[in-house]
């Protein structure tokens, strides 16, 4: 017989990403992209929804950053180190093995890389470390060597943090750094870094850069702003937010005068991820906005703008960066399409370059998430179902319920909590499911759309749930105890209890019979659904169960333990306790055919363990996962295997050399493709289809009418064009005939002028050919002449090179002599050396001896201790056999009670084949109304998502109606406490009304004052805008006058005509026809402020007169409280308006001092009145507030 086999597992899916990783998306080509998930690389083909793998050496080590390198076809991979050595691993794509090592020689302050970068031509690779050292290692990354290394920061002007780094595209031996407060450009020759060109960064605080070209870069900062530097020279500063377009060529003066924009709330600006490529440029501005901008002749244009939209399930998940905040961009090879990454554990996408007309049109293009939607945290539970190719999972952090195939690898269905979901477990018929919330559990309905809540059980403290095996059970655990629910009835069958800490898995036997569930507390419990008893209690107070798995008959279970001993409990006594040497283990899984172990260790390792156990368990390791796997379970034929881990992802396994192993399924087996659909539901789909289908016949006739419409009118501009193309075609003939004349004129016109240049060339080349001669046989002489002077000085310096190698030979003897006697003194020191050593060794050789006497003397006394604890557990193990006995006795007693359940079971199945025949009877008119149903399965299918999104109004339409029916109960009750108080304040109001008569008075003398006020006012503001016209026009003629001495200046070399230009400029400006212009314009508003003066006044008496008329009259309390309401009103907007045409005033008067020296003593006098206007205002704003002071007293009255 050959020997048996260990099952092996092959990962066919995961589902997951790592995230706060620098370049953690990277595109193979147009259709695969490659990321870190857990402890692997996925290389992720888009369009097929494939999946390959390149095994990590190291998976628990904390991957940093990443870099691809096409040409080479490798993928760098930094990762933190040990002992402050981080290293870097080169994989080959092909081979998907690790190709090289890359460490640093020193031990750092830090651990990790921050960014690592390939150079344009792949034979180097830059890596920066994170600070305080901010280190930049050049390395040779094939020979695995460092060649150059240079500290990114420049202390003590800026030191640091560095935040990114770019190499140049052209130029391996250029670089850049960037961070707050530092732009560092550095070349490198003879091996050192050395820094040029722009380096003034102490207020700007970069955050992002990149190359556009060999000589260009473009930086972002936290405020918002693109810096443009060229050859070392900055060239612009512009704000990215208000920037439609730029030419990076063009040079702007003062480029860091260029002011930040103010922020809007708590939004950040800061911009990352800058991406240069062939046709564009993006770059990320805040959290989570996207820039791309166009290139067209050297010139960047604005294009489109992309928005990742908040996640609002994840708000509460908010720390100093939203979810939703963008850390890396990736643009695929032919820019068709564009990645981001967020801290959300998702991949999301949008295209970039050909994008269809309705994106176009948009103001804003959102992403979109790439694959299916994933778990953000770490799952904790997962269950399968017999029925059908799904499994459902639960999310701790993001409160998710979801739904997937295994199969098809993809999600179904989605659903979020506002609590937190502890335990979700699926029906084997995929059906219903059962899930545990904070203070419930829910019964719930699998609908295509959703889980629709069916009943729901109190239980405040559920944190696990499981349906039995043929599922018209199904268990919850209640904190310490276990209750179990029949799932047709709802009604409570049995409560556990045993348990003295949290459970943490309970397992179903195939028959239902039994129940065995492990806890905290160190048990193993075994109960039986039919007696309600206790049948089995295996106590270990010191282990910490997480997991079991237990065999068909039930005699065997395995349990996972966090102590990492493997056992094997058989007939209630543990016969194996094997250390796995994993560490803890948190889960285990049993295939249906007890053939097929798997257990999870430590950090996500799987291991497949050989069955039957052997005293040496044979196992295979297999690593996947990262982190701790939490929950895993195998499929119905022992072919897959479903592990999720606390990091949230999700690996599905196929299961390889198991031949004989699997359980062996009936032939008439096939997956359900049923669903439960709401009869309401479907009643308004069909409806909705016919509909649809009048509404589709409608459009027909429309577009068979406009298609004949449009055929016509076509054919008659068809007709047109063939007349008008007819005609152009004979003009161009006539015209190309008579160009054809021209051009043969033209050619024998040309070719006499040729022969006529010809012969001038001829002789032409005949006379500088003699000239050339001569002065050939000059430069032979000179010639001559300098050979001779170096055969001179060759000879002269061959004798000083000799005399100088003589010299040189005895100073090199005189060092020679020197060294020899050195190293006999160092030969000497050696021997002394040696000696010391051999009598250390010696004296170490009599410790050892000493030691190892203590040793045995230790050993022989824990012998004796060892012994006598041997005999005491002799002695509890005879006492346990006797207590084994009365357990047989029962176990017969139980054999009884087993055939008179089979009796009972007998006549159960006489009348399950009565229900049979019923059954088949009503499956035939199923079968027909299935085959109306399946025809009309693909019409609504497309339908449901429109149905989807109405339910979804509704319920906000239900949750409105509850609130208002709430708010109305709320205001019947506040009603009846309000009336009495109305009686109260009508009581109060009457014995007001007569303080309001004397009042009156009061009011009359205010209403006075404010009318004084107001004039003031407007007289103010009448002469605050004169003056703010004559400010405006001295401005203007300084201006005038700046612009003719610049004129003037012109002729400062000709002093009669700089004489004449002064002149006239004297002449121009020493007339007073401008300041007469402003007097009068002065007399007229004087004259106009007279005419409103007089005019208020006449305003004021008639107002007088009516107050008085209105005093005379008993008018009501609310219209006198009303009108004094409007004063005060009226009064503060005064006061605010006076304040501000103030401070305007003080603006306008530095403006004025400063052309103080152009204006005429007339408009200084008019300045001196004008202050004296605003000193007497200030004082009667002083008085103001004094009476507006009595006002407020009168008020409270």
């Amino acid at each position: 017989m050959s020997p048996p086999i260990i099952p092996t597992l092959k990962p066919k899916f995961l589902f997951g990403l790592t995230t706060k990783v620098n370049g953690n998306c990277l595109f193979l080509n147009e259709n695969e992209i490659v990321y870190p998930a857990s402890g692997v690389l996925v290389i992720y083909n888009i369009s097929h929804h494939r999946q390959k793998y390149i095994h990590l050496v190291e998976p628990q080590k904390v991957i940093t950053a990443m870099a691809l390198c096409m040409n080479k076809n490798v993928i760098a991979v930094a990762e933190k180190g040990d002992n402050k050595k981080p290293t870097i691993s080169i994989y080959d794509l092909d081979s998907k093995k690790r190709k090289k090592r890359l460490t640093v020689l020193t031990d750092l302050k830090t651990d990790n890389f921050i960014n690592i970068k390939f150079s344009y031509d792949d034979i180097y690779l830059a890596a920066l470390t994170n600070g305080p050292d901010f280190m930049m290692y050049y390395y040779n990354w094939e020979n695995a060597k460092i060649e150059s290394y240079v500290k990114a920061t420049n202390p003590p002007n800026a030191e640091g943090p560095v935040l990114d780094m770019a190499l140049n595209p052209t130029d391996n031996t250029i670089c850049c750094f960037v961070g707050k407060g530092l732009f560092r450009l550095v070349t490198i020759s003879d091996s050192i870094w050395r820094q040029y060109g722009f380096q003034k960064a102490d207020n700007l605080d970069f955050s992002t850069v990149c190359w556009l070209n060999g000589d260009r870069i473009l930086a972002g900062t936290m405020d918002g702003r693109l810096v443009i530097v060229e050859n070392g020279e900055l060239i612009a500063v512009y704000n990215a937010k208000t920037m439609i377009d730029f030419d990076p060529k063009i040079k702007i003066k003062a480029p860091l005068d260029v002011v930040p924009l103010a922020k809007e709330g708590n939004q950040r600006m800061d911009i990352k991820c800058c991406t240069p490529f062939k046709i564009g440029l993006v770059f990320v501005f805040g959290d989570s906005r996207v820039y791309y901008y166009e290139k067209t002749n050297h010139r960047y244009k604005k294009r489109n703008e992309y928005l990742k939209q908040t996640d609002p399930n994840l708000k509460a998940l908010d720390t100093d960066r939203p979810m939703h905040n963008i850390e890396t961009l990736s643009l695929s090879p032919n820019y068709q399409k564009m990645i981001c990454v967020t801290r959300r554990s998702q991949l999301f996408w949008a295209p970039l370059a050909e994008m269809p007309k309705m994106l176009l049109t948009q103001a804003v293009i959102y992403f979109k998430p790439l694959g299916e939607d994933l778990h953000h945290g770490g799952i904790s539970n997962l269950s399968t179902c017999k029925w059908k190719p799904i499994f459902i999972t639960c999310g701790k952090i993001d409160h998710t319920i979801r739904v997937w195939n295994y199969l098809d690898c993809s999600l179904i269905l989605s659903q979020h909590y506002q609590e937190d979901v502890f335990s979700v477990s699926l029906h084997p018929s995929g059906l219903y499911s059962v899930a545990a919330f904070t203070g419930k559990v829910e019964f719930q309905l699998v609908h295509t759309e959703g889980l629709k809540a069916w009943r729901e059980f109190a239980v405040t403290s559920c944190n696990l749930t499981e349906f039995s095996t043929s599922g018209h059970m199904f268990a919850l655990a209640n904190q310490f105890d276990v209750d179990v629910y029949c799932s047709i009835k709802f009604e409570k069958r049995f409560t556990f209890k045993g348990h003295s800490n949290a459970i943490t898995a309970m397992v179903w036997a195939t028959n239902d019979m039994k129940i065995v569930t492990c806890g905290k507390d160190g048990a193993i419990y075994e109960f039986n659904t039919r007696t309600g008893e206790r049948d089995m209690d295996i106590v270990h107070p010191k282990t910490i169960y997480m997991d079991l798995a237990i065999s068909n008959d039930t005699n065997q279970i395995f349990p996972a333990a966090q102590d990492g001993r493997f056992r094997e409990i058989y007939n209630q006594s543990v016969i194996r306790d094997i250390d796995l040497h994993q560490g803890p283990l948190d889960a285990i899984a049993l295939s249906r055919s007890d053939l097929i172990l798997f257990v999870a260790g430590q950090n996500g390792v799987l291991l497949s363990l050989m069955l039957p156990i052997m005293a040496e368990i044979k196992h295979k390791e297999f690593n996947v996962h990262n982190k701790n796997i939490s929950k895993m379970s195998m499929t119905i034929d022992d072919s897959i295997l479903i592990t999720s881990s606390v990091d949230g992802s999700i690996c599905i396994w196929d299961v390889m050399d198991a031949e004989g192993k699997k359980v062996i399924l009936n032939d008439q087996f096939a997956y359900s493709d049923d669903i439960l659909v709401n009869a309401l539901d479907l009643k308004n789909k069909i409806e909705s289809i016919a509909e649809l289908k009048m509404r589709v016949k409608e459009l027909e006739k429309e577009c068979k009418y406009q298609i004949t419409e449009l055929t016509k009118s076509k054919e008659q501009q068809i007709q047109e064009l063939n007349n008008n193309h007819s005609s152009l075609i004979k003009i161009l003939e006539n015209k190309n005939t008579e160009i054809t004349k021209k051009h043969m004129a033209d050619k024998s016109r040309l070719e006499m002028e040729l022969n006529l240049l010809k012969d001038s060339h001829v002789l032409k080349l005949e006379e500088l050919e003699a000239n050339y001669n001569g002065k050939l046989l000059v430069e032979y002489e000179k010639y001559d002449v300098l050979q001779k002077e170096l055969f001179k000085i060759n000879s002269e310096l061959e004798k000083d090179f000799n005399k100088s190698e003589f010299e040189q030979n005895e100073k090199l003897q005189e060092i020679v002599d020197q060294f020899n006697i050195k190293l006999k003194e160092k030969d000497e020191n050696i021997l002394k050396l040696k000696e010391q050593l051999i009598k250390d060794k010696q004296s170490m050789s009599v410790c050892v001896s000493k030691i190892e006497e203590d040793a045995d003397r230790e050993v022989l006394e824990k012998k004796a201790e060892f012994a006598a604890k041997l005999r005491d557990l002799k002695k509890i193990n005879l006492n346990l056999r006797g207590e084994l006995g009365s357990y047989k006795m029962k176990a017969k007693a139980a054999s009884k009670e087993a055939e008179d359940f089979d009796r009972l079971i007998e006549k159960y199945e006489d009348d399950v084949k009565q229900l049979k025949i019923s059954v088949k009877n009503e499956e035939q008119t199923i079968l027909d109304l299935k085959k109306q149903i399946q025809v009309r399965d693909i019409i609504i299918e497309q339908k449901e998502t429109r149905i989807f999104e109405e339910k979804l109004k509704m319920k906000d339409l239900e949750k409105q109606l509850l609130l208002t029916k709430e708010n109305v109960n709320e205001l019947e009750q506040t009603v009846e406490p309000l009336i009495m108080e109305i009686q109260d304040k009508k009581r109060i109001i009457e014995d007001m009304e007569a303080e309001m008569e004397d009042m009156s008075g009061e009011k009359k003398l205010m209403r006075l004052y404010i009318s004084d006020q107001k004039d003031k006012l407007k007289a103010y503001t009448r002469e605050l805008k004169n003056k703010e016209q004559i400010i405006r026009d001295v401005n203007r003629m300084i201006k005038n006058i700046q612009i003719d001495i610049h004129s003037v200046s012109e002729h400062y070399q000709n002093p009669p005509k700089l004489k004449d230009a002064v002149k006239d400029l004297c002449m121009k400006y020493s007339n007073e026809k401008v300041f007469k212009v402003s007097k009068d314009e002065e007399l007229d508003t004087r004259i106009e402020f007279i005419k409103q003066r007089q005019f208020l006044e006449k305003t004021i008496i008639n107002l007088k007169k009516r107050v008085n008329a209105c005093a005379k009259k008993n008018d009501s309390y609310s219209k006198i409280m009303e009108e004094n309401m409007i004063l005060i009103e009226e009064n503060n907007k005064l006061r605010q308006e006076l304040k501000v045409n103030l401070k305007k005033y003080e603006e306008m008067e530095s403006i004025y001092k400063r052309s103080k020296k152009h204006i005429t003593s007339k408009q200084i006098k008019n300045n001196n009145t004008h202050q004296k206007l605003v000193a007497t205002a200030n004082t009667k704003s002083i008085e103001y507030p004094h009476k507006e002071h009595n006002n407020v007293n009168i008020n409270n009255n």
